[in-house]
């Protein structure tokens, strides 16, 4: 993959992982919880909202982790060592980077 291309998908997927981010940490800080019941209040309610809670963690996670792998291949760019396998040191074909710019490995490699 030409690195100008990956470079620019890069960004963009930077930009929605930050909105994400930013969207995610503002309803968790606000104490929003989407379309669960006000009122009264019972084990099942508190259970939703504690489960939903869980997941704005998750999901907040997961953002932080793939925009810390966008950086990362931001570098990588920038070193002259985008598209190439951390572990075999073997190309990275231009159908994964495709799918995953932000890839560090062959898809039959693990880390």
């Amino acid at each position: 993959m030409d690195t100008q291309v990956a470079r620019e998908r890069l960004l963009e997927l930077r930009r929605e992982l930050q909105e994400t981010i930013e969207g995610v940490t503002s309803r968790m800080e606000n104490g929003v919880t989407a379309d669960l019941p006000t009122g009264g209040h019972d084990f099942g309610d508190e259970g939703a909202h504690e489960q939903q809670a869980a997941e704005q963690e998750g999901l907040l996670d997961g953002a932080r982790r793939r925009l810390q792998s966008v950086e990362d291949a931001l570098k990588r760019i920038e070193d002259g060592t985008y598209g190439v396998s951390v572990v075999s040191g073997k190309p990275i074909p231009d159908e994964r980077l495709e799918a995953r710019p932000d890839a560090v490995t062959l898809a039959d490699e693990e880390l």
